[in-house]
């Protein structure tokens, strides 16, 4: 019996019991279709973290006060100075200005509601200056930004993105209309264009209002001022959040053994928690997911011995007639890995599929799935149809063709 036999008779057998092969062999796609979409769905996320880099600048600066959870409780208590204030922006500017190229105060206010002419949407206030929109690499669809007069005079302007002016049936030229906002009325003055948006958070409910107007109406947001800024590119980014940190303890007067109520984070910071979170995720989803396959390898060795008992008789002829034990052990472990291949190759497609067209509408991203994924998709399979199949087939080359033969 040569190799060409062998997986003749495999897959005669397979076809033979049809039903029983497809129930066998879906355990195997739902775990490798589940394990190449997750790939897809984090490298989507990566691609999506990266597009967000390369739009705000890999540069990017941010200081901000620190939060309850940032620190132990017992460190927490011993906070000093936690706000940050305008002066502290304007010093830190004046003293770093061969490290900093620009610093924009902000402030966010979390969902608001806001009216016009009875219609009525959330949305996400921020408040900031006219430095923002530049520094942020925003642009306008219609309308202005922010002059200096602004913020000087604590005017009643305000920029919003084109889903509030949907949202709120804006018609016509919506420059010069008013919208009411912790009832009192905003000039809107300018319209964002695109800011993004994806199936899980659309950027374009975006309202932006003058810093110094904003904080008379939050006066209990006043101690979460951060400060966003562009550093010089050719510098270190751990060298930047040094120095800007050192700088701003000294500007704050705080002594080298106080804690400080701020914390400092470029984007590469921030880049590099997110993908360590995306890695814990990863690893979890894949033990997860390898469970399910591990299962669906159990479900073959189940069915492979209920395939052994029924073809008690088949194998003592095969032996009868001259099959060795080699033979029969081979016969079985091919019948088992192809089952996990069949089961892997459709689950890679469907995990490709489902993965690609989740991360397209999720992230609007198109991800790159790694060789080593594919590898893994046809590996793994294969590796658990001999793990698996090898005890059944064991068993079955071992028969006494006599006792076989007498099997009912």
């Amino acid at each position: 019996m040569d190799t060409r036999e062998l997986f003749q008779s495999a897959f005669r057998s397979l076809k033979e019991n049809k039903l029983r092969s497809a129930l066998t062999v879906i355990g195997i796609v739902i775990g490798v279709s589940a394990v190449i979409a997750t790939v897809s769905l984090i490298n989507g996320l990566r691609g999506a973290v990266l597009a967000s880099m390369e739009k705000f600048g890999s540069n990017l600066l941010e200081v901000s006060p620190v939060n309850s959870w940032d620190l132990s409780y017992e460190e927490y208590k011993k906070i000093k100075k936690n706000e940050l204030t305008f002066d502290d922006m304007h010093e830190l500017s004046r003293e770093l200005p061969h490290v900093l190229i620009d610093i924009t105060p902000v402030l966010g206010a979390g969902r608001e509601n806001i009216f016009y002419r009875g219609r009525g949407t959330s949305t996400s206030p921020y408040m900031s200056d006219e430095t923002w929109l530049d520094n942020n690499k925003f642009e306008l669809a219609q309308g202005r930004n922010f002059v200096p007069a602004d913020l000087r005079l604590k005017s009643k302007v305000a920029i919003i993105g084109s889903l509030l002016i949907k949202r709120l049936e804006i018609s016509g030229n919506p420059i010069g209309q008013s919208i009411l906002y912790r009832n009192v009325n905003f000039e809107i003055v300018g319209v964002f264009g695109d800011l993004g948006s994806n199936v899980l958070y659309d950027s374009n409910d975006l309202m932006m209002i003058p810093i110094t107007t904003g904080i008379l109406m939050h006066p209990e947001e006043k101690d979460r001022l951060s400060f966003i800024a562009h550093y010089v590119t050719t510098m270190d980014a751990d060298y930047v959040e040094d120095i800007v940190a050192d700088t701003l303890r000294r500007i704050k007067g705080l002594k080298s053994n106080d804690v400080a109520g701020f914390k400092v984070a470029t984007m590469k910071r921030h880049t590099k928690q997110l993908y360590s979170i995306m890695a814990a995720v990863a690893g979890i989803a894949s033990g997860m997911l390898g469970i399910s396959i591990i299962v669906g390898g159990v479900g073959i060795m189940n069915i492979m011995l209920v395939s052994v008992t029924e073809r008690t008789r088949e194998i003592g002829v095969r032996k009868a007639v001259g099959a060795k034990r080699s033979h029969i052990l081979a016969q079985f472990l091919i019948e088992a890995s192809v089952l996990c291949l069949f089961g892997g190759a459709i689950g890679m497609l469907l995990g490709y599929l489902a993965g690609m067209t989740a991360s397209k509408i999720i992230f609007n991203q198109t991800p790159w799935i790694p060789m080593s994924a594919f590898i893994i998709g046809f590996g793994v399979p294969t590796a658990i149809g001999i793990l698996f199949g090898y005890y059944p087939a064991a068993k079955a080359s071992k028969f006494d063709p006599i006792e076989a033969l007498r099997y009912e």
